[in-house]
């Protein structure tokens, strides 16, 4: 795999060592690499390493390696964490039983803000060099390619930052020697406008997939599709500080932009889908880059006697599969839901890749499963172990990429942005804009296109259902269910479909969730303990 994983990685962290968290006067050492951070930024290289720097921590376990890819995303209407017990870990984030002192909120919380930090020290350093006012051109537009990376970079964290705990501390600069590190939370929608002022400037500086390597850095067309992501959420409901789940006035005017700029990609031509909805899934497990469907993914590269640089994708969301296998072991701790495996039409290609509903053997033979033979074992199917280019080299870790945006959730979001503006439409963008978008998602699957004269209603309710089948399992259902404020209604269908499965399904979130508080975690305790300018606790997790 073409992959952005450097040798130099280690010499970096030595030199962004000075901006982490030891900033008192008493731990002041000189550095002991070839570069100290006040002389580090002098080369285009150098550049260039401070933003892989920033790439490399979105991969740790506590973020896209496994927390933030595979566990938070549960539990929905379509897929929850497997078993009823309460582990003070994954089942109890997934189930909603958790509390402001559980330690995976606290790790992805200090691991977001190291990912911060890095941005904001390469955002600085690379905008300080001479070389950025006296340089070539092609000098010149290479340093702004960094900058926009790190800025896209920042703005990936700061929107995951927002969907999942509102209001958060906010800053733009690298942290100083003598800074107050007692930060307060900034309103969600101030740091929105610097998330959409991060992507407009990173998609104006970055190339094309075209017009780049064939790696997983961010490209133009990644950019402008995050860019769309950003301006939906922003449209989209979240829960207040005071306790009240809403959405802004003018929350129209972000859905006519985000139609706008998806408009923007597909006419641009560089990005399509792939003719075959199982391939895409496939170039995954076998490490294929294929930028003109997957637009945007987070690099794994397991190196090394502990794969530190290996994600948990298809060992921790794939169909179990036994580590005697000829494939390697794959716990499979996500469990699907059988009623969404009935939703899909008999029709529809995409059940079959998204839901395996069955386990691997030790001897690489399958053993099938029926709602009446068992009611918990199916599993998500797109992250298969047996998909993998490689034999098993790691118990967990692969070298499996995760997706955060592939060019038919654009095509999606494309379509539901027009919907629900479409009594006052941009531009020249037409409702058949909308119905296009839709067919070209279904075609690939040999499904009918929507009927025209859908109303803007029914519209919106395809969508919710169109983007279960399309996207599920790649972390997006519960932001979205939260977005569209229907999280509580969703789960409460879920159970009731469960009880129909069987009286007994073991669905925990019916009970669990509380509307009002889920929707977004507690600031972790550990934070509310150190930094007394934080102020009050999420609604619903104590003062």
């Amino acid at each position: 795999m073409q992959n952005i994983k450097s040798s130099y990685i280690a010499l970096l962290i030595v030199v962004l060592a000075a901006f982490n968290s030891s900033c008192e006067d008493a731990l002041r050492e000189e550095p002991r690499s070839f570069y100290s951070s006040n002389t580090f930024f002098e080369s285009i290289e150098q550049a260039n390493m401070a933003v892989i720097g920033v790439y490399d921590l979105l991969g740790t376990t506590n973020l896209y390696g496994q927390v933030v890819s595979t566990i938070f995303p549960c539990d929905t209407d379509i897929s929850q964490i497997r078993g009823t017990g309460d582990d003070g870990s994954k089942r109890t984030v997934g189930h909603y039983t958790f509390h402001p002192s559980i330690a995976m909120f606290e790790r992805a919380w200090r691991d977001y803000y190291f990912v911060i930090e890095r941005a904001n020290y390469a955002i600085d350093g690379i905008s300080k060099m001479k070389m950025l006012t006296n340089g070539t051109e092609e000098e010149k537009r290479a340093l702004e390619q960094h900058i926009g990376e790190a800025k896209f970079l920042r703005a990936l964290v700061y929107f995951d930052l927002v969907r999942m705990w509102g209001d958060v501390p906010f800053k733009t600069a690298p942290t100083s020697a003598n800074e107050d590190l007692n930060q307060t939370r900034t309103n969600r929608l101030v740091i929105y406008d610097q998330i959409i002022s991060d992507l407009e400037y990173a998609k104006a500086k970055l190339p094309w997939a075209s017009e780049k390597a064939l790696d997983e850095r961010v490209s133009q067309g990644a950019a402008r599709g995050y860019l769309v992501r950003v301006l939906m959420g922003r449209a989209g409901y979240s829960l207040q500080l005071d306790g009240n789940i809403t959405r802004p006035d003018d929350y129209l005017d972000y859905f006519k932009r985000a139609a706008l700029e998806a408009d923007t990609i597909i006419k641009s031509n560089e990005h399509l889908l792939n003719i075959d909805y199982e391939q895409v899934f496939r170039n995954y497990a076998q490490g294929t880059i294929e930028p003109m469907e997957s637009m945007f993914e987070i690099a794994f590269s397991p190196m090394g006697i502990n794969a530190e640089n290996g994600g948990f994708i298809s060992t921790y969301i794939g169909p179990k599969t036994s580590a005697e296998s000829s494939y390697g072991r794959a716990n499979a701790f996500i469990n699907a839901m059988w009623a969404f495996y009935d939703s899909y039409s008999l029709d529809d290609a995409r059940r079959q890749v998204a839901i395996a509903d069955y386990e691997v053997k030790a001897d690489d033979t399958r053993k099938y499963y029926t709602k009446s033979s068992d009611k918990k074992k199916i599993f998500p199917g797109k992250w298969r172990r047996e998909w993998n280019a490689s034999a098993p080299e790691y118990t967990n870790d692969t070298d499996v990429n995760w997706v955060l945006l592939r060019y038919s959730d654009v095509l999606l979001m494309y379509a539901e942005a027009i919907n629900e503006c479409r009594n006052d439409l941009p531009g020249e963008l037409a409702m058949s804009d909308a119905f296009e978008a839709i067919r070209l998602v279904r075609q690939r699957v040999d499904l009918d296109p929507w009927d025209s004269s859908t109303t803007q209603n029914d519209f919106r309710d395809n969508i919710i259902k169109e983007r279960a089948w399309e996207l599920c399992y790649e972390g997006w259902r519960k932001w979205d269910l939260i977005r569209w404020n229907i999280m509580d209604e969703k789960i409460q269908e879920a159970a009731a479909a469960a009880i129909d499965v069987h009286s007994k399904y073991p669905y925990p979130a019916a009970e669990n969730f509380v509307d009002g508080k889920h929707q977004l975690y507690p600031i972790p305790q550990r934070e509310m303990d150190v930094n007394t300018g934080l102020g009050q606790q999420n609604p619903g997790y104590g003062s």
